[in-house]
Formats: structure tokens, sequence, C-alpha cells
């Protein structure tokens, strides 16, 4: 397989190139500056297209598949959202309209481009959009940029659940914390759906590969929702660490992500938590139904949830972030 992957020097964008290249495929990578490589500067067979989502380059003739990852997950304002998630996956598919290239596109989506559960109730694909989020919105806009090329090239859209793994940092605060003896928790339940990392890229290269009619939307996510307690005691588990449970009450919560907005436009670099994010809090459940995925792909997760977060918190021990 030739692929095209956007956001290749991310947490889950690397990890996906790393598996296509020990599959033996030929593997293109979009990245802006190819000093800055991350996690890839190892990474034997890869070839650099340098540039961006707006500055695109001669793309390769060949390509059979392009993963588009690249996104803001995090941003200084709302319109940062837009620029990126919207416009920049508008350009993306403009330039292989341009270029006369139909690849199999298979766009990852987030589950905040759909809708909060209700009393816990499982999500499904069809489900009216109702995003809680600017950063949830500008998701589906992006996903209706990918649908409208539907009958022009083949594209599927994943919506992930919240992905966990090595590497990545949206957890990493939490497990700290942990880790000094505190599991900061809320005064409201909160359920998510969750998704390791090498399942969230195994199904991305099940969409690449198999046959499945264009403009379809799939949920990728552990068919067994977590809440945040949960998550956190199992990190204590694994870190061997007795926790003091501390519930705080979202309004302060949305004051802590308002302050970190704040701070964050002072020091030019977004947080982990922000007015977006509490957003999505602020609804307590997104919880996915994996129904489809399974039904029309075959797919389903196979890590246990324990073993993954072992692997998880034993790399992050390793790499000296905990």
């Amino acid at each position: 397989m030739i692929s095209l992957v956007t956001g290749a020097t991310g947490f889950i964008g690397s990890r996906l190139v790393e598996t296509l290249l020990d599959r033996g495929d030929q593997v293109y990578a979009l990245v802006r500056n190819p000093a800055r490589l991350n996690w890839l500067q190892s990474a034997s067979g890869l070839t650099l297209i340098r540039g961006d989502l707006f500055s695109l380059p001669q793309l390769p003739s060949d390509l059979e598949v392009v993963f588009h990852l690249a996104g803001l997950t995090k941003a200084l304002s709302k319109r940062d959202y837009y620029t990126v998630n919207q416009e920049g996956t508008a350009s993306l598919l403009k330039k292989l309209e341009q270029s006369g290239l139909r690849p199999r596109f298979v766009h990852l989506s987030s589950l905040a481009a759909g809708s909060p559960s209700i009393d816990g109730k499982q999500v499904s694909e069809d489900e009216p959009p109702s995003p809680a989020s600017p950063y949830g919105h500008s998701k589906f806009l992006a996903e209706k940029e990918v649908l409208a090329r539907k009958d022009r090239m083949k594209v599927i859209i994943l919506r992930a659940a919240a992905i966990y793994g090595p590497r990545d940092q949206d957890f990493l605060q939490y497990f700290q914390s942990i880790k000094k003896g505190w599991l900061p928790t809320f005064s409201r339940h909160l359920v998510m759906s969750l998704c390791y990392v090498d399942d969230l890229v195994r199904a991305m290269i099940v969409s690449a590969t198999v046959s499945v009619e264009s403009g379809r939307i799939y949920n990728v996510a552990d068919p067994v929702p977590r809440t945040w307690e949960e998550i956190g005691l199992e990190a204590a588990r694994i870190l061997k660490k007795k926790v003091r449970i501390i519930r705080f009450p979202l309004w302060t919560v949305k004051m802590a992500a308002g302050a970190s907005e704040v701070f964050a436009r002072i020091s030019g670099k977004p947080g982990p938590l922000n007015l977006s994010k509490y957003r999505e809090l602020e609804k307590s459940a997104w919880v996915a139904d994996v129904s489809k995925i399974k039904r029309e792909l075959g797919f389903e997760t196979t890590w246990p949830f324990a073993r993954a977060m072992e692997i998880t918190i034993s790399w992050y021990l390793e790499n000296g972030w905990l």
C-alpha cells in the first residue's frame, strides 16, 4: 500500500507510520519541518514531503491512501480550530482533486463531532450531531468537507474515542497527580469511551484496505466505557500508589479552564485544559456505540484495558515522564 500520512509526527500519527512501515508499505509523511520529526527520527524507509495543509507541494502520483490525522485539539483561539481542522481539511482535499488524484481518504475525526450521550446511553454514528465545543464543531465541519467529496473519491470517517497510550500527553497531568497521591475528579459522574492507540491504528488500516462504501462514518472505541475515577484508580494500582480522591465542582473546573486560557495567551502555548475542553466535560458522558464498525468492517478492539494501561504507564516511567 502506498500512503500519505498527515499529522505523522504526533502521538497517533507516529504510531500509524511505524505500523505501516512494519507492514512493508511505502509511506510518505507531510511534515512542516523535517528537522523536527519527534518520534520518527529513526523511521527507516519513510519519505518526507515538506509542507503543510495550506502549502502543499506536488503529491506523489501513485498514492493509494491518504490518512488525514493533522488537526488541532488545543488552540489559543476558537478561530484556530476552524482554520486548521475545517479549512485545512478542505485545502488538502482540493489539492488532491486539482492533482487528479483519487486515493482512498481515511479521515480521523472525534466523538466530539457527534453528540454527547444522555444518561450514559451509547451514541451511534447515525444520530444527529450536536457538538458541545468549538473543537467538536470544527471537526464536524471537517467531516462535511470530506463527505462533500464522497462521490468523487472513496472517503471514510473514523470518530475516535479518547485515545491513550505511549507518547500521549493528554492524560499525562492526570497520571502525574496520581503518582503524587492525589486523584482529582469531579462532583458529577463523568463517563467516557476510550481506545488504546494500537487499536485505533488497526482500525485506520482496516478502513484503508477492506471493501467499504464511500462516505461511511464509524465510531472507534472499546465497547466498555470507563469513569474518570476508574481510569485514575487503575493508574494508581499500576503505580502502586495509595490515592486520596478529591472532588471538584464543575464551576471550579470552568474557572480553572478560563485561567488556563489566559495563561496560554500570555505564554503562546495552549494548555491541556481550556473552555472548549470544559464544554465537553460539562456534558458528563461521551459513550460510543461501536456495533456498526464491527458489523460492516469486522473490526473490534482487542487490547484489554488493564494491559494497555500497564504498557502506557510503564512507558511514561521508562521515559522519565512520570
